[in-house]
């Protein structure tokens, strides 16, 4: 007897099982939309209200400039390279952020402009120097200990 009324039993509960999952997915999406409707609707009249204000002035963007001074050129036991130069920097910044900054350098009695980039930094962290690559073939001698731009 126990095994004939387990038979009948589990195809009763087949039978049971996916109508009621039809129905609680047809209740669920009827009663998303109108939820998603209600809370969009004061999200977007607060945005409108704050977006005048925020927008008031334009900003403008100055370049700053930084000061640096040639101390040599980048050399080692045996040979010295004219299109490198190590240089201090004199302003209060943060030099690992320079690399890949542009570099003028103005002589003085003279028109001539020497430009390059920021390449790396030199030495220690503490001596704030950093390395110049040129741009064309090189630095004059004259350029050393003189005072040149870095513009972020």
């Amino acid at each position: 007897m126990s095994e004939k009324s387990k038979k009948p039993a589990s195809k009763k509960t087949t039978a049971k099982k996916p109508a009621a999952k039809s129905t609680a997915k047809k209740a669920t999406s009827k009663k998303s939309p109108p939820k998603k409707l209600t809370s969009k609707k004061p999200a977007a009249k607060t945005t409108t209200a704050k977006k005048p204000t925020t927008t008031a002035k334009p900003r403008s963007r100055k370049l700053k400039i930084i000061k640096a001074q040639i101390l040599s050129y980048r050399r080692n036991n045996r040979l010295q390279t004219t299109n490198q130069a190590i240089a201090k920097i004199l302003d209060d910044c943060n030099h690992k952020t320079l690399i890949g900054k542009k570099f003028v350098l103005d002589f003085p009695n003279s028109e001539a402009t020497a430009k390059g980039v920021v390449t790396g930094i030199h030495g220690k962290s503490k001596s704030r120097q950093v390395r110049i690559r040129f741009d064309n073939a090189g630095m004059s001698a004259h350029a050393l200990n003189l005072i040149g731009d870095i513009h972020i």
